[in-house]
């Protein structure tokens, strides 16, 4: 995977771009300002994702029209699993879920850049058959944070996908847009993770 498309190549310029053009502050969960940052010679995140390995309990709340003023959301119950891939160094998530708002399969592949220390995660869903354009980022204090640009309408827009670990029974991850440059983000999917116990064979 070391040869990416010009397409590729030309759409995580454009998310570098952006992060470093705007300083790219955003509210943490805490609610404290922070700017990722490069890490490429601090640390090593092979591992940051050996918190999620399992199968979860999903509660899914998402926004029903982001970007709109819309204080409609929907609620869905599933179960997320995910497998390691290449020793941890990559994992496969798979999401399904389903509600009074209808349901959702969701599956993401997530694999992390030894070069530049950062990971990149692409969603799927069996209806668009193909994964999409990675969101870009990586670990800092517990938190991962992921970019990317994507289009709504007419509008390009930012799009900043969030997990942590609360412990290990217990995580969050949420999506959020912004309309103007990170100055502002409005969160329109939230999920709550509680780990489903692995059950032992009897005799």
């Amino acid at each position: 995977m070391t040869n990416m498309s010009k397409h590729t190549q030309v759409h995580l310029v454009l998310v570098v771009a952006v992060l470093t053009l705007c300083g790219f502050s955003h509210q943490n969960s805490g609610g404290s300002a922070t700017t990722p940052q490069s890490n490429l010679t601090e640390r090593h995140g092979e591992h940051d994702f050996d918190f999620e390995i399992g199968t979860w309990k999903t509660h899914l709340k998402r926004l029903a029209h982001p970007l709109t003023g819309s204080t409609t959301w929907t609620e869905l119950e599933g179960v997320t699993v995910v497998a390691p891939v290449w020793a941890g160094r990559a994992n496969l998530a798979e999401y399904k879920g389903s509600g009074p708002g209808g349901s959702v399969e969701l599956l993401s592949l997530r694999w992390y850049n030894p070069l530049s220390h950062q990971w990149y995660l692409d969603f799927a869903t069996p209806k668009g058959g193909a994964l999409g354009t990675p969101n870009v980022g990586e670990f800092r204090n517990g938190r991962g944070d992921f970019y990317d640009v994507e289009s709504i309408g007419d509008r390009t827009i930012l799009l900043r996908f969030s997990i942590w670990r609360i412990d290990d029974d217990h995580a969050q991850s949420e999506q959020a847009f912004s309309d103007n440059g990170g100055k502002t983000w409005e969160i329109n999917w939230i999920n709550k993770y509680t780990r489903i116990a692995a059950t032992s064979s009897s005799q």
